[in-house]
């Protein structure tokens, strides 16, 4: 009898033990830094879990991949990214409150060639970064199509007129001229899309999806959201 009460007590304290540690385990966001802004996102992010008491944990895997890797619940989120992707990505929840907005565009080194729509770019030679969807999406006719890696490549091929254009988002763009001290190289104004951006999140946690909603909706409300974006994004937004 003392036998079965301790197998039982153990199993029992087994069991509790894996609930536990499924408790602990964090949730782990994709998200590349690619300018203040993603930094912006991910602090949010990381407030919103808080307030739900969920543990979160920031990936950085190559951004063609990362979807993927959520898609098929290798990591757990995704962001920040544009709207609509669970169709092309069946196993991915948009949590539906945006948390900003991209300005997409062109960027060009001193003669500037006139831009109005995605129409017009198909007698330039074109460049952005692999895995952008927007992108892949609409680029669709130009004289040529380069993808690279990361930013500073990006702006590299650029500065030395291996690409007529550079296609990225406003503040990602100028943060990179920046850091890289290219003074000859501008958006191209109007912007091509501005398109707002969202967290995704693996279906296998949708229960978060109404708790992380409604915490980014309550820091709007409250302040907190436009105190950050002061903080973090008006510095750079300012300059550009």
């Amino acid at each position: 009898m003392k036998k079965i009460i301790f197998l039982l007590l153990g199993t029992t304290l087994l069991c509790m033990s894996s609930v536990c540690s499924a408790v602990r385990e964090p949730l782990r966001i994709n998200c590349t830094i690619h300018s203040p802004y993603e930094s912006f996102f991910f602090r949010l992010v990381r407030m919103a879990c808080s307030e739900n008491d969920i543990i979160v944990e920031r990936n950085t895997p190559p951004v063609g991949r990362s979807l993927l890797h959520v898609n098929q619940g290798i990591d757990d989120g995704d962001g920040p990214r544009i709207g609509r992707l669970s169709a092309a990505y069946p196993n991915l929840i948009q949590v539906p409150e945006p948390f900003g907005d991209f300005v997409f565009g062109a960027f060009a080194k001193s003669k500037k060639p006139v831009i109005r729509d995605w129409a017009s770019l198909k007698d330039l030679n074109v460049a952005y970064i692999h895995g952008w969807k927007l992108f892949d999406t609409k680029v669709t006719v130009a004289r040529s199509i380069t993808r690279v890696k990361n930013k500073n490549l990006l702006f590299r091929l650029l500065d030395a007129n291996r690409t007529d254009v550079a296609l990225m988002t406003k503040l990602s763009g100028y943060h990179a001229v920046k850091q890289l001290g290219l003074e000859k190289i501008r958006f191209i104004d109007p912007p091509l899309a501005v398109e707002p951006n969202y967290l995704y999140l693996h279906k296998s946690h949708a229960a978060l999806v109404p708790g992380l909603t409604r915490v980014l909706e309550k820091m709007k409300k409250d302040g907190t959201y436009l105190k950050l974006y002061q903080e973090m994004i008006s510095p750079y937004s300012a300059g550009e």
